[in-house]
């Protein structure tokens, strides 16, 4: 198994009993591409960066990060964006990949989302994974003027003129939101044949995209108490949406986002009755990784609980978890048949 650092420039999770918040902080404090070298030296597999244009103010959307749907965000929250951090942290790092967590697709042209993600791809010397969906939030959508109800479509048609920008000399699409033809998108992406394209979801209509248009599936377990089998429903719907397509199980990746805290045996954390998903201890971390390894998971995208709201803290457990759980957590296998962390 692979683990991966869901990046912290949206702010620095936290939880409570029930849900996960994200905790604003300035973004001149952020530091993005020097957390993102600690999380190189400590060996992580890959960093991820959230989505948003906007946030609006008040919003009566049910956010996808927690099982009660309460939303993460606090009113004023300052956020970097994602293309554009992931371009500079690829200048200072050589072996870390760089995704998104998960790009909004939907709300933006395509055509210059194809621009941006295949500039970082060529920046990093060929290490992007592209996470991708729908998106949440009806009142984000309402500002950028794009209607919510559309944001399925929109996001297949995207995911099809990203595939096309990357690999096809003359680039055309016909489409129901989206007409071109005859263009040229050059330089083309370093990895070949193209980046590979993940689906972000958590529901049976996002697992049956993600088996049809993408490399591979990536939900979401942010909230404290999630159980690693919780989607293994949506896993046999993508086996039987490739079976249909004729597509081997083995070209497709499985990857989850969970939250994750380290700390000492002695720790209340650890000695929880309940305990937090990957909480705990290296070796209670390490359960719990193994209980994703076997629901499937080949990657697993880490947001780090720093209830303090400091860097410092993150950074300390961007340091504790490379000694302390990826050593061991490169020995667990992922069941089933499908492919390996990208």
């Amino acid at each position: 198994m692979q683990i991966g650092l869901y990046g912290h420039t949206h702010g620095l999770g936290y939880r409570d009993e029930i849900n996960l918040f994200a905790r604003s902080m300035p973004a001149t404090l952020l530091d993005p591409t020097s957390v993102a070298q600690d999380a190189e030296r400590a060996g992580f597999h890959s960093m991820w960066f959230p989505d948003h244009v906007c946030m609006p103010m008040a919003s009566e959307s049910a956010h996808v990060a927690n099982e009660s749907r309460e939303r993460a965000y606090e009113p004023r929250h300052e956020m970097l964006d994602a293309a554009v951090v992931m371009g500079a942290v690829a200048t200072v790092t050589t072996r870390l990949r760089l995704g998104t967590s998960v790009l909004i697709a939907p709300y933006r042209n395509p055509l210059s989302d194809a621009r941006q993600f295949a500039t970082v791809d060529i920046l990093s010397n060929g290490r992007l994974i592209l996470g991708v969906g729908a998106g949440w939030m009806a009142e984000e959508y309402d500002a950028l003027g794009i209607d919510f109800a559309e944001r399925g479509r929109r996001t297949i048609e995207s995911i099809e003129i990203y595939k096309r920008s990357w690999t096809d000399d003359v680039v055309a699409f016909e489409g129901e939101h989206f007409r071109f033809e005859n263009l040229s998108m050059d330089p083309k992406p370093v990895q070949q044949p193209r980046p590979p394209i993940l689906y972000g979801g958590v529901a049976a209509t996002g697992a049956r995209r993600a088996a049809r248009h993408c490399d591979g599936f990536y939900p979401l377990f942010l909230d404290p108490y999630s159980e690693p089998n919780r989607y293994d429903a949506l896993n046999d719907v993508i086996r039987d949406e490739l079976d249909q397509v004729g597509r081997a199980h083995e070209t497709f990746t499985m990857a989850a986002a969970t939250t994750m805290h380290v700390t000492d045996a002695s720790d209340a954390l650890a000695t929880a009755s309940p305990r937090m998903i990957c909480t705990g201890s290296a070796e209670q971390v390490l359960e719990d990784l193994e209980g994703f390894a076997k629901a499937g998971y080949s990657l697993a995208v880490c947001l780090m609980d720093v209830p303090s709201g400091e860097l410092s803290e993150l950074r300390e457990q961007i340091d504790r978890v490379g000694r302390e759980v990826l050593p061991q957590a490169s020995d667990l296998v992922a069941a089933g048949d499908w492919q390996p962390a990208l």
